[in-house]
């Protein structure tokens, strides 16, 4: 379980660090007319910004082969020192092939495509195994405070992992030393297939690294397949935006690379430690952990143990499970005994007809 927390880290650490490369597609030129995405919409879309406006606008034009009529001349300007190539493209031709929405309207849609049409980019790659499987990491990131709980009762750390939403979509972690952001789950899939195995991430990262304390934003891709029983091969890929060409600068630093890749590193070790500790049978922090004595922990506890056994577990199951408990726990409509009502007598009654007036005209 310790390893899915310290794995939701490792997935923060590099969500804030990592970056993505996309394959090339061809598109045929769409034109979206004012009357599907008015002016005054991009405009509340982009923050009222006109390089937001310059870098959504054009991006999508040069990239992805879709005018925006809302868009000015100005908007649609492509940036003079980009080179809008298949390099650049690749990134949102990889979102486009994933089924992210096109959808101006879909959650954080114009977030994502405003930062891809900026000039600076750094890019970070990780990829290794890890000591799971699907169903097991399926469960731990469906239950992410638990997994945190757990990882640190085992390795004593200081992880957080906390939903943001009903949905589970949204979601902040930290792993308790200078690494933390916020992020939306925006794919757990790859175009309807592999759920759990590709997923899309979109967030805000704030690092401490040496001497530099670091924030900004990131597109992020986390791919995995079972090679073998209880390994998890991962590749986790990141588009991050520096905020500035200072930043840039510092960002593709080999040394700073360096120190990245040596905190992902880090991460993964914990994970690797934590769950040789789990499978290995030490039960003692799950007993003696205080966090871990809670009704819903131990009741995650139990599901989890279950899991590792064989069990099933999908993605979206713990929403489900939460929907039925809640239901179950509302309380029952108090459903009072009728009252007996006077019987009426019928008109066949004799009484009734003994006591009727029949008006003869």
């Amino acid at each position: 379980m310790q390893s899915k927390g310290l794995r939701f880290s490792f997935l923060s650490v590099c969500i804030g660090f990592v970056l993505a490369f996309g394959t090339s597609m061809s598109y045929a030129t769409k034109s979206v007319s004012s009357s599907e995405v008015s002016r005054r919409q991009l405009l509340m879309k982009t923050k009222n910004n006109a390089d937001n406006m310059r870098s959504f606008c054009s991006g999508m034009y040069k990239c992805l082969d879709i005018k925006y009529e809302a868009c000015t001349e100005a908007d649609l300007k492509p940036w003079p020192k980009i080179e809008y190539d298949n390099e650049f493209c690749g990134p949102y031709k990889e979102i486009v092939k994933r089924g992210f929405s096109l959808d101006v309207n879909a959650p954080m849609m114009t977030d994502i495509f405003m930062r891809l049409g900026r000039q600076y980019r750094a890019i970070y790659s990780s990829e290794g195994t890890l000591p799971l499987e699907v169903n097991e990491i399926s469960y731990l990131f469906d239950n992410m405070p638990f997994t945190a709980d757990l990882i640190n009762a085992y390795l004593e750390s200081e992880y957080t992992l906390e939903y943001n939403s009903l949905n589970r979509r949204y979601f902040s972690g930290s792993n308790g030393h200078g690494l933390s952001g916020d992020f939306y789950w925006a794919l757990q899939d790859s175009a309807g297939t592999k759920t759990m195995l590709r997923n899309m991430f979109f967030g805000y990262g704030y690092a401490q690294i040496l001497k530099w304390s670091l924030k900004g934003t990131a597109v992020a891709y986390l791919d995995m397949d079972l090679v073998a029983p209880r390994k998890l091969k991962y590749k986790l890929t990141a588009v991050v935006f520096p905020a500035n060409s200072v930043l840039n600068s510092i960002m593709q630093l080999r040394v700073f690379k360096s120190v990245v890749n040596s905190k992902i590193d880090d991460v993964v070790n914990d994970i690797k430690k934590a769950a040789s500790m789990y499978y290995g049978g030490n039960r003692k922090p799950l007993k003696e952990n205080a966090k871990l004595q809670t009704p819903e922990n131990k009741r995650h506890i139990a599901e989890y143990d279950k899991v590792v056994a064989g069990g099933s577990w999908k993605l979206g199951d713990a929403e489900r499970l939460d929907r039925s408990r809640m239901e179950l726990s509302k309380p029952k409509p108090v459903v009072k005994p009728a009252e007996p009502k006077e019987k009426k007598e019928t008109i066949e009654s004799p009484d009734f007809r003994a006591n009727t007036y029949i008006i003869k005209e």
